[in-house]
């Protein structure tokens, strides 16, 4: 059955990764002057954003919170993320979709956003897969309803601690979202980033 596109969502974006391969904390870095988690931010216009995880580099404004137990993981951060949302950190309460984000994705735009929302009109999660053909977990959007009860067979928000991302979307009804212009890029080395800024650099087609 098709449904309408996802309307009123919540676009969260996770920090708190160990960034061991880069050796420094990523959401921080400078590309194009601007801190990694500034940029992804940029993608989130014009719906209500949410950042679980440390909040260094995070635009005023942007809610941040923080799990209880960090280092938990991504399912544990998205845990955290819906339990905020219900507890009205971002004003909206009942958001049809969550959109979730990594915070080292330098060229995320609201398009790609917006194609990802359009996608839950067949699905129940939509998420980007890359021209390898890579799945990017978090750089995906997920029907709300779906979400929250996925997370409930989980257990309760602690339970989610160590989780995987294939356990949290194993059996769930997904859409391929593609990117033929590495919109979803993530940046995870030295050499990641300095490829990255070299592209920021570049004029525009």
């Amino acid at each position: 059955m098709t449904r309408p596109a996802a309307t009123d969502p919540v676009v969260v974006v996770l920090t708190g990764g160990a960034s061991r391969r880069m050796g420094s904390h990523k959401p921080t870095l400078d590309v194009a002057g601007r801190p990694l988690v500034a940029r992804v931010l940029d993608a989130a216009v014009p719906h209500a954003a949410l950042v679980v995880g440390p909040g260094q580099g995070v635009p005023d404004g942007v809610p941040v919170v923080m799990e209880r137990v960090p280092g938990g993981g991504p399912v544990s951060a998205i845990a955290y993320a819906v339990a905020a949302v219900r507890a009205n950190v971002t004003r909206v309460t009942h958001p049809d979709a969550v959109v979730v984000l990594a915070a080292d994705l330098p060229f995320v735009t609201p398009a790609h956003v917006s194609r990802l929302l359009e996608a839950l009109t067949s699905a129940d999660l939509a998420v980007t897969v890359d021209t390898d053909g890579r799945t990017n977990w978090l750089c995906a959007a997920w029907r709300t309803e779906t979400l929250t009860a996925r997370l409930a067979e989980l257990g309760d928000v602690g339970d989610a601690y160590g989780r995987s991302m294939r356990e949290l979307c194993d059996g769930i009804r997904t859409v391929p979202v593609d990117d033929p212009d590495g919109v979803a890029t993530d940046v995870d080395t030295p050499a990641d980033l300095e490829r990255a800024r070299e592209r920021a650099q570049r004029p525009l087609d």
